[in-house]
């Protein structure tokens, strides 16, 4: 890995069209494949405790490159001068970045894509509100609230979709008349995914399927066209998270045209307008209510399933997220080392 000194001076002689070097750890598919169009070149670090690369979730972008972890430490590429690090979880990535900062002298950029778990204690929240790098992101206004962070202390950036992939379907598609649910390993992530208040929902009347890793229930999809195809074919997409600022499927399904009914937890009530471009609600009754309705009412489902594509479109478009990475990670990249 480059000097201290050679790193403090690349961010004066680097060209302005020149990648930045970012060296970073494997995290959400889906998320860090929507950087593949950023003007950045990614080096992911791969080791114990560190989620590997699942291919069936996204391909791995041309723009990034997987370490060798069979090497441990040497896997760092001693010919690469860096120009920052890039920390995408409190637990793991943040304690080997911050490390890493401070012996090469290097900017630090975090990202948290999680809410606080609501168990933890006053100094759990402490410990982890310390843990700070020289620019912090959130994926929410919500999300950065309820981390405790205030607006002028870090900053947001919204998901961004590629609605030309999610995409609705072509006439040839034919839609199946079910409610369609992604998550993965659902019954053990219960206390944050809603997989009981899902049972509860769906019960024996409701005709669903679901994709995602849960073994005894479903499986993933085999590849990102299949995962397409699944929303595509979709009547209905039913989100039952509890603890997540907004998850990505929720969006993706908004992204196809899917008509959805989902909790009113964390962001969600920010991007689904009761009514308007979705249904929302907390009661598992109502839940289903809105689910069966859907299912009988083709106008209806139509109406709303071309609002939430429209939502997704307008607010979460792919094009804003990449100009916001960029964004940051540019003006990172010109942090003088801060000792």
């Amino acid at each position: 890995m480059a000097s201290a000194v050679g790193s403090s001076t690349r961010a004066a002689t680097r060209r302005s069209d020149e990648p930045l070097k970012i060296l970073t750890f494997p995290c959400h598919e889906r998320y860090q494949s929507g950087l593949a169009d950023v003007n950045a070149i990614f080096y992911l670090m791969q080791g114990e405790g560190i989620k590997t690369w699942n291919p069936t979730y996204a391909p791995l972008p041309a723009n990034h490159i997987l370490l060798n972890p069979s090497r441990g430490h040497n896997q760092l590429p001693r010919e690469i001068e860096f120009d920052l690090l890039f920390s995408q979880t409190r637990f793991n990535h943040y304690q080997i970045m911050s490390k890493l900062a401070r012996e090469c002298q290097l900017p630090l950029v975090t990202i948290e894509h999680t809410l606080p778990v609501p168990q933890w204690t006053t100094e759990t929240r402490a410990q982890l509100r310390g843990m700070t790098g020289d620019i912090d992101v959130f994926i929410s206004e919500f999300s950065r609230g309820q981390w405790g962070w205030q607006p002028n202390e870090a900053r947001v950036v919204h998901h961004g979709i590629d609605t030309e992939r999610f995409s609705p379907a072509p006439l040839l598609v034919r839609k199946q008349n079910h409610a369609l649910s992604v998550c993965n390993d659902w019954e053990n992530r219960n206390w944050c995914c809603g997989f009981e208040l899902w049972r509860d929902v769906v019960q024996n009347d409701i005709p669903v399927k679901v994709v995602g890793d849960t073994p005894g229930l479903s499986k993933p999809a085999a590849s990102l066209h299949e995962l397409v195809l699944r929303y595509r074919e979709a009547d209905v997409f039913l989100n039952t998270s509890l603890v997540s600022p907004i998850p990505t499927a929720l969006m993706e399904a908004m992204a196809c045209g899917c008509a959805v009914v989902s909790t009113a937890t964390a962001m969600i009530p920010e991007v689904i307008e009761h009514g308007v471009n979705g249904f929302i609600a907390n009661d598992p009754a109502a839940l289903r209510a809105y689910a069966r309705e859907l299912l009988r009412d083709g106008q209806l489902r139509q109406r709303l399933g071309e609002a939430a594509r429209q939502t997704i479109i307008d607010r979460f478009s792919l094009g804003c997220f990449v100009q916001n990475w960029t964004n940051v990670f540019q003006e990172a990249s010109k942090i003088v080392f801060r000792g």
